[in-house]
């Protein structure tokens, strides 16, 4: 805008102007001045419009950015001026009361109902929001009430509604701000919670149970934090009586209630509590409102932030439940006591019935030594094997009995595979030859030399086996495997396996055959008999061993068992003979087979092998130690500088290696290790100028007379056997063996016998009336103690079967050895053999000296013979027994207790069999019971007896008489 010139008062009056013309610039002049002060009031007016759109724009902002935060709470809030008009509302408003943004401006009374809080309850509700509102204003404090509302979906809801004045400085109160706090899920969890705790209160009033918490804080003071349940009924005390002011927990209300007995133990759990923050539980003894109850306290500790303790636990009445344990632990202890007197009856029937079995087996097998025509070599050949069946049955039941009861335990020991193996087969090769088999055996080369493990087990598994095979065989063969199939310098895992060209099973049937007393047709055991239990014993013992069984079969095939076993390494170097290791051999052989096995033997026994078939010419220059050739092909013995062995596959004769026309022959048939063996050290030896024939190498069951002549030298065997079969049985193999032996009825007969005879070796039965076996060697072994004997008399079980109980018990008496009933005589003449070889006639006891004399007078003998020395030692052992018997009472140990009782009973027994010893066996026998600690409790006063009776030992003057009264 440009500015405009005005004329000033010299210029007008120098000017003739007329008055008129004055006039008119005048009133332009105050037009533009007009004009001027228009334009800057416009101007102001706009800068001003744009200051109040500024303004309004930053109060738009304000109220979306206020919006926003109200949107953005997560309850509704409502602002209301002092006449209920609703000037703000948030998004929660509207979903939650229904409050559209329509109602700005207007009250809450004119509203229509919506289904909200608002409307529910119609008008009455209507007021209620209102009066509080107003009432807010009015009061200028805030209010608030709970209030009930269906939400916009129908549900119930329960909210707290919080209105607050809204204070404007002089003008006081001009509204009020409202907010409404769900508070519906804290009201359900209310209400759960009282419910829950009303249910519970309910149930400890119907049980006996008692729940508390117990808090202790930083003032390391206990309070009871809760308690609920029937704490009269279990301790006829009140809740009242256990807190003092302030919740305070006083223990000593519950104390006077519990059993004087178990109050240590409460008090020690109640102290632990307190120190370790551990779960803890304790049953004791308390005297409630009808009398004495079991409880059962458990208690669980929970720390806190703040360093706080929580105890949350019960208590509960367990009079009940241990009414009924003791009436379970009752009816268990009859169980078991039926369980033993079961198993005791089935030793006993088993021992009953084999006794005369081993009896008429041990006759057949005399009777077989007489001349018999064919057709009764054939009767006398089915006798014994229906006897033998009939024996292997009775074991199988008494074996079975004893898995299914759990008493069958492992006994793990050294032992040689091989040698095992080939007792085995020796003993089963004989029947397979009359069937018309042919028995085959490899034996891995990398197999140790002795493994540990129970032998007697895995014999047992290996006879069942080749048992079976035999039995379902009519023609073909038998092949025993044995392979190692892993080796990590402490143990091998081996593979016995047991092939068969029998009739086989039909593979839906072969599940069946792990099972007891069932068998794959039943046709089976009419043809071929069994019980059906074999390879269910088999099972059950690898599966204690940790080995497993598994069985492949075709009918019309055959069937191949394999077992896996992993056991100890025990040493691994073969023991053979001195001068084998580093041979050379070359076998000549037609049967792969046989060449693969003898091969393996060769191998163990450190000697170099080298293969070259029957079909081949043997070169030139070619040397070796030994030569293994077939039968027939002789001829080729000479080609090399070697000794010849000829391995004759299909010979049955069950005579070891032997030597004929500067050959030694050895059988394949089986190809068993120790032949292997003899026949190497046949052959590197120097022949003798007389030829040997297979009859004369062959050992006899009946020795000429310059043998027995021999073993008669060697001294006297006792023979301990209470059954006259048995004992029959026993004198005839001794006279066919030409061994001298005197047989006597029962324990305390052999004792005597020992005493006052001249005995090499004893040999006794371990179940005997009056004196067992077992006392009778254990009463020998401590008999040798005392006396001083230098030489060690060998003791010989016979027992019904070789179980490991048996075995260990005969080895815990003091016997060196065992023999299963029926004892055959090449067993038995192997067994003398063993312990009678170039051993020296023991040392006569000096009661034998006592003997002679009397006899030389013609005096009777006294039953028994007893010297100050002898009581001495007595006296001495049984001081220290009964000391260590006393302190293993006062400890509670009952198995040293019963060893040391078992101690000295046996000692005892030699000098008295009064009552006080009768009595002894009966603690002994309780304390192998399962209530043992309770017999241990009583034992005290025949301790006393004890004591008395050793000092009646230890007076010079000994009244032998009265002792044997006491």
């Amino acid at each position: 805008m440009g500015m405009i010139a005005t004329p000033t008062v010299s210029t007008i009056a120098l000017l003739d102007v007329s008055p008129t013309t004055v006039t008119i610039y005048g009133l332009a002049a105050l037009l533009t001045v007009s004009a001027i002060v228009a334009l800057l009031l416009l101007r102001k007016l706009r800068a001003a419009g744009r200051k109040l759109d500024q303004a309004a724009q930053q109060l738009a902002e304000q109220e979306t950015y206020t919006q926003a935060v109200l949107d953005a709470l997560p309850f509704p809030v409502i602002a209301r001026d002092r006449c209920d008009v609703f000037l703000m509302i948030n998004s929660r408003s509207r979903s939650e009361c229904g409050i559209e943004s329509s109602a700005l401006g207007h009250t809450s009374l004119a509203l229509p109902a919506r289904g909200s809080f608002i409307g529910e309850g119609g008008e009455t509700a209507h007021r209620r929001f209102y009066d509080t509102s107003l009432a807010s204003v009015a009061s200028g404090e805030a209010q608030q009430r709970e209030i009930n509302y269906t939400d916009l979906d129908g549900g119930r809801r329960v909210a707290i509604w919080h209105d607050c004045p809204i204070h404007a400085g002089d003008r006081g109160v001009i509204g009020s701000l409202g907010v409404l706090l769900n508070i519906t899920r804290y009201r359900e969890v209310q209400d759960n919670l009282r419910i829950n705790e009303q249910s519970l209160r309910e149930i400890t009033q119907r049980i006996p149970l008692v729940v508390f918490t117990v808090h202790r804080g930083k003032d390391q003071l206990r309070r009871l934090a809760y308690l609920t349940g029937d704490l009269h009924a279990l301790f006829n005390v009140d809740p009242e009586q256990l807190v003092a002011t302030r919740n305070i927990l006083r223990d000593w209300p519950i104390l006077e209630r519990i059993h004087p007995d178990d109050q240590p133990n409460v008090i020690r759990m109640t102290r632990d509590a307190t120190r370790h923050l551990n779960s803890t539980s304790l049953d004791f003894r308390a005297f409630g409102a009808d009398g004495l109850h079991w409880i059962h306290l458990a208690m669980a500790p929970r720390r806190l932030l703040d360093g706080a303790i929580h105890w949350t636990g019960y208590l509960l009445d367990t009079t009940a439940i241990n009414r009924h344990n003791e009436t379970l632990l009752a009816a268990r202890d009859a169980a078991e006591r039926a369980s033993k007197a079961k198993a005791d009856f089935l030793a006993t029937m088993s021992h009953e019935i084999r006794t005369p079995m081993n009896g008429v087996l041990g006759m057949l097998e005399l009777l077989g030594h007489t001349k018999l025509d064919a057709e009764q070599q054939e009767l006398l050949s089915a006798v014994e094997d229906s006897a033998g069946v009939l024996l292997q049955i009775l074991k199988d039941v008494l074996d079975f009995s004893k898995l299914e009861a759990g008493n069958l335990h492992l006994n793990e020991a050294p032992f040689d595979p091989r040698t095992l193996v080939d007792n085995i087969v020796s003993s089963l090769s004989s029947h397979m030859h009359r069937s018309g088999l042919h028995v085959q055996v490899t034996v891995d080369a990398a197999l140790a030399g002795t493994l540990k493990g129970d032998s007697v087990r895995i014999r047992q598994i290996l006879l069942n086996l080749i048992n079976n095979a035999s039995k379902f065989t009519e023609h073909g063969s038998i092949v025993v495997g044995l392979r190692v199939l892993s080796d990590d310098d402490l143990s091998q895992r081996i593979r016995l396996t047991v092939r068969d060209t029998g009739i086989g099973i039909a593979e839906e049937k072969q599940g069946l055959l792990f099972t007891p007393f069932a068998q794959a047709e039943s046709w089976t055991a009419r043809r071929y008999g069994g019980t059906g239990l074999g390879l269910a014993i088999c099972r059950h013992l690898l599966q204690l061993m940790g080995g497993s069984i598994t069985l492949e079969s075709r009918l019309g095939v055959g069937t191949t068992v394999t077992v896996e076993l992993k056991l100890p390494i025990d040493k691994r170097q073969v023991e053979r003979p001195p001068g084998l290791t580093g041979r050379h051999a070359v076998l000549r052989l037609e049967s792969n087979e046989t060449a693969v096995a003898l091969s393996d033997h060769l191998t163990a026994l450190g000697i170099t092998v080298e293969r070259i078939h029957r079909s081949e010419t043997l070169r030139a220059g070619l040397a070796a130690n030994l030569l293994f050739v077939d039968v027939g092909d002789e001829q080729g013995a000479g080609a090399i500088a070697a000794q010849t062995v000829v391995v004759d596959r299909h010979s049955v004769s069950r005579a070891g290696p032997f030597a004929k026309n500067d050959l030694i022959h050895l059988s394949a048939n089986p190809l068993k290790w120790q032949s292997v063996m003899r026949a190497c050290v046949m052959a590197l030896e120097p022949i003798n100028a007389h030829d040997r024939t297979p009859a004369e190498s062959e050992p006899s069951s009946t020795p000429d007379e310059a043998t027995k002549s021999s073993r008669g030298s060697r001294g006297r065997v006792l023979i301990a056997e209470d059954h006259p079969v048995g004992q029959a049985l026993a004198r005839r193999q001794f006279e066919l063996l030409g061994w001298a032996c005197d047989i006597v009825d029962d324990g305390e007969a052999a004792y005597d016998a020992l005493i006052h005879g001249d005995y090499a070796l004893l040999i006794t039965d371990c179940q005997m009336p009056v004196m067992d076996g077992y006392e009778l060697a254990t009463t020998w072994r401590q008999h040798e103690a005392i006396q001083g004997m230098t030489t060690r008399m060998p003791i010989i079980a016979m027992t019904a079967g070789t179980l490991d109980d048996e075995v260990i018990r005969c080895r815990l008496a003091g016997m060196d050895d065992y023999m299963s009933k029926p004892v055959q005589l090449r067993e038995l003449d192997l067994m003398l053999e063993t312990w009678l070889s170039n051993r020296s006639v023991e040392t006569k006891p000096r009661h034998m000296a006592a003997r002679k004399a009397n006899e030389e007078r013609d005096l009777p003998l006294e039953p028994t013979i007893v010297d100050e020395d002898m009581i001495r030692v007595m006296v001495e052992t049984s001081w220290y027994d009964l000391r260590q018997l006393d302190q293993a009472v006062t400890a509670g140990d009952t198995v040293e207790a019963a060893r040391r009782l078992h101690r000295m009973l046996g000692a005892l027994q030699l000098f008295t069999d009064g009552p006080i010893v009768t009595e002894g066996r009966k603690w002994l026998e309780d304390l192998s019971k399962p209530d043992a600690g309770l017999t241990l409790q009583k034992l005290s006063p025949y301790l006393k007896r004890l004591d008395i009776l050793i000092e009646d030992l230890d007076r010079p003057k000994l009244n032998q008489a009265r002792l044997r009264g006491i």
